[in-house]
């Protein structure tokens, strides 16, 4: 994001590819707000890599296939409309959410954009705000705070 920055900076014109293998929400989306215009993962192939650099250099976006469906999972994400105490992002609400449903931290393969890794990490910073020491702490704050769905409610 550095990098990002400081070439864009100078150069306001220059475009920036990000190659990573950092591909969590918040890390794309500081990558983007520091200006960069694509963004690939580490696995991305040759063709995927060119045809990105020439989206970008022709003034579209180039984002790998993967990173497409994060963009638009995080755009069309229904919106938590009161604050959230703890000082908690509205992504590391959704891991209570998650806990509620009883739902391991592998058992989250119906949100694409989290993966088991990012689980445990979201439920650690839970913890370090202060909303619980386990699980079941956490699976109380998301019933107190609505971010539950309701029992027999149906995930779309």
């Amino acid at each position: 994001m550095e990098a990002t920055r400081r070439i864009r900076a100078p150069y306001p014109a220059t475009q920036v590819v990000v190659l990573t293998t950092y591909a969590d929400d918040e890390s794309l989306f500081a990558r983007l707000r520091a200006g960069a215009r694509g963004c690939l993962t580490k696995d991305a192939g040759g063709e995927e890599t060119v045809r990105a650099v020439a989206d970008v250099m022709s003034g579209r976006a180039g984002f790998a296939p993967a990173v497409q469906l994060r963009l638009l999972a995080q755009i069309t994400a229904p919106t938590v409309s009161a604050e959230l105490p703890g000082g908690l992002t509205r992504r590391e609400a959704e891991v209570p959410a998650l806990v509620a449903e009883g739902l391991p931290d592998s058992g989250t393969a119906r949100v694409p954009h989290i993966g088991t890794a990012t689980v445990k990490t979201r439920i650690d910073n839970l913890f370090t705000k202060g909303e619980g020491r386990d699980r079941a702490q956490a699976a109380r704050y998301a019933h107190r705070h609505g971010l539950a769905q309701p029992p027999g409610a149906s995930v779309t």
